[in-house]
């Protein structure tokens, strides 16, 4: 992508990339439903029954609290990232800050998502890098979402503390 192509002055992310990134959100937002299924089967006792379909016995994992966090942090990630795409006018990113927002924040999605899922899982819930194969994707995971987390908000904080002291 040539330079044009990733920010508009004034606007912030050009419109495809706020859209191409706006994809991976509602895409998440979509696991993240799904995801609350899944929690909603686990409080049912493993029941999924909508009236007027019959009722199916579902055996999920018995991880009420971590099959919320599949739920919730999924969505909250997601809407964390809309939140940079709609202020990214606001913030002013450089060509350069914005690509790497689009990428670590991509990174932010993804890696959240698969730790969470995988979290489950993990008996040791993927906060340290030791077990099973599951923990250790989690942890991972978990911990590029964490370094991605870090570089988008400040790359963020760093444009909103400078558009706070620009004069008027």
């Amino acid at each position: 992508m040539d330079q044009e192509s990733w920010v508009v002055a004034g606007k912030g992310f050009s419109d495809r990339i706020s859209g191409k990134l706006l994809t991976h959100c509602f895409i998440m937002m979509f696991l993240g439903f799904m995801g609350g299924f899944v929690w909603l089967i686990a409080l049912a006792g493993n029941v999924f029954h909508i009236v007027p379909l019959p009722r199916f016995e579902i055996i999920v994992p018995d991880q009420k609290e971590l099959l919320r966090n599949v739920h919730v942090g999924t969505i909250l990630n997601s809407i964390y990232v809309m939140a940079m795409v709609a202020l990214s006018g606001r913030l002013n990113f450089s060509v350069r800050q914005a690509k790497w927002v689009y990428y670590w924040a991509i990174v932010l999605l993804w890696g959240n998502m698969i730790g969470y899922s995988t979290a489950v899982y993990a008996p040791e819930r993927g906060l340290q890098p030791i077990g099973d194969w599951p923990n250790l994707v989690s942890y991972g995971t978990f911990y590029i979402a964490v370094v991605a987390a870090t570089i988008t908000t400040g790359i963020c904080l760093y444009n909103a503390i400078r558009a706070g002291r620009s004069p008027a």
